[in-house]
This record gives structure tokens, C-alpha cells and sequence, in this order.
């Protein structure tokens, strides 16, 4: 029983390390200076693709084309962070912009990265390692535990970095972390 957690654990933590989702959950946290909305945003939306892929796996061995996903998902990211890059030398509306302070960091980072995870090689390993060890519970608590150890490193290293640049290199720096992301989703 402790083998299937520890393995879960170990193999999530080391693949999520350089993984493209960490890359922008940097750029998020870059992006927003709310660290723990970022986290949260991220941890919850990772924790559900993962237990669907473990329980799916778990129970119906499931398997999915992903190409189209990965090339939709990689141009979308590079469409994102060229607008970023873009953006500054566009004309400005004169309407005034609204934002929900204190909720846009969360929903941004969960919908980003409930979107970037679809066919994410920790979720479809997490997926398999259930269907081999059919102990999804453990499997489902060390990637999580595993996730939130790599996303917590990501986004509070990446929040002290934020508080130490000027706003526009921020931005210059999340919209290149987020064309990379893209590049990544569609060669990797």
C-alpha cells in the first residue's frame, strides 16, 4: 500500500519539476501578485484532471487521441502571450476596465490550468499507475500531496520574484512563459 503513495508521489513531484503546466503557473504568478490564489487556483484544477484520469484509469483502463487538444491548447497559449507582448502598443480604449479583486487570480490559474492538463503526461501516468496498483486513494493523495509540493515551490519562488521586478518585465515575462507553453504543447 505505502509503495503505490510513494511512487505516486515520487513520479508526480519529478514530472511536474519542468513540466510546461509549472511553466505557467509561473508566468501566472508573475502575472498576479496573489501567490495563494494562484496556488489554490492551480492545486484544485491539477487535483481534479488528475483524480478524473485515476479514476478513469481506475475503472475503465481509459485512453484518448490527444493531438487536435494539443495543438489547440499550444496555439492558444502562443495567441495569449503574443496579445501580451502586443497589447502595451495597441490603441487604448477609453473605457474603464473592470477586474473582480481578490477572485481573478483563482479563476484565471484554475481555468488555465484545468485547460493546459487535458492529456498531461502526469495525468495519464497517474491514470495507469492506478489501473496497475488499484489503489486510486493512494495514488490520488501522493499526486496531489506531490502537486502541491511543485506548485507551492513554483508560485511563492515566482511571487517573491514579483515583488522584486518592475510591472513590464512582469508582463513581458509571463506573456514569453506562456508563448513557450504553447511551443511546448505543440512539439512536445
Amino acid at each position: 500500500m505505502p509503495e503505490a503513495f510513494f511512487i505516486a508521489l515520487l513520479f508526480t513531484f519529478v514530472s511536474e519539476i519542468a513540466d510546461k503546466t509549472q511553466l505557467v503557473i509561473l508566468g501566472l504568478s508573475l502575472k498576479y501578485k496573489a501567490a495563494l490564489q494562484v496556488f489554490l487556483g492551480a492545486l484544485i484544477a491539477h487535483s481534479f484532471m488528475d483524480a478524473t484520469a485515476i479514476f478513469l484509469g481506475y475503472f475503465f483502463g481509459f485512453s484518448v487521441q490527444l493531438n487536435l487538444i494539443k495543438i489547440i491548447i499550444g496555439v492558444s497559449f502562443i495567441l495569449l502571450g503574443v496579445y501580451g507582448l502586443v497589447k502595451p502598443y495597441l490603441k487604448k480604449s477609453k473605457k474603464k476596465q473592470r477586474t473582480i479583486e481578490g477572485k481573478t487570480p483563482f479563476a484565471v490559474s484554475f481555468l488555465t490550468v484545468l485547460l493546459s492538463e487535458f492529456g498531461d503526461k502526469t495525468q495519464i501516468s497517474s491514470g495507469l499507475l492506478a489501473a496497475k496498483y488499484l489503489l486510486p486513494w493512494h495514488i490520488l493523495i501522493g499526486a496531489i500531496l506531490a502537486l502541491a509540493l511543485a506548485i507551492g515551490l513554483n508560485v511563492f519562488v515566482g511571487a517573491k520574484i514579483a515583488e522584486k521586478l518592475p510591472a513590464k518585465t512582469i508582463k513581458v515575462a509571463a506573456s514569453v512563459l506562456f508563448i513557450l507553453f504553447g511551443l511546448i504543447s505543440l512539439f512536445a
